[in-house]
Order: structure tokens, then C-alpha cells, then sequence
């Protein structure tokens, strides 16, 4: 079973939607595609929305940052 998570990387404005096996926690580095390569990010935020509140029926948003933090 995975969870599908709606992901924002570096305060962008483009939101896509991902499939994780578990929801990442804050700290956590996860590796996904981005502009064709592979990028190593890491959980900024995690936000879990109440049922209804997403469009697509995600209910976990997930802000990711390329800096070290």
C-alpha cells in the first residue's frame, strides 16, 4: 500500500502528486525526479489536511527543500 502525497519542492508554485511506500518525516532526504534528473531533497514540512479539504484526495502535503538545512 503507498501513500500519495501532494509535494512542493522549494516554495514553489508547482504541486505534484507522489507516491511514497510511508510518509516521509521532517529531516528525512527522499530522491525523485525533477526536470529529468534524479534530485536527493529533503522533508521541510508535512502538513495532513482534514478529509475534503484537497481537490485529488490527497491529504498529506509535503514541502521539500534542496538546501541543507
Amino acid at each position: 500500500m503507498s501513500v500519495q502525497c501532494r509535494v512542493s519542492v522549494d516554495d514553489s508554485q508547482f504541486i505534484e502528486n507522489v507516491r511514497f511506500q510511508v510518509v516521509p518525516r521532517i529531516g528525512e532526504s527522499v530522491s525523485m525526479s525533477r526536470d529529468g534528473a534524479f534530485a536527493n531533497l529533503r522533508v521541510s514540512r508535512v502538513l495532513h489536511l482534514p478529509e475534503g479539504e484537497s481537490p485529488d484526495g490527497s491529504l498529506v502535503v509535503l514541502e521539500l527543500t534542496s538546501k541543507i538545512l
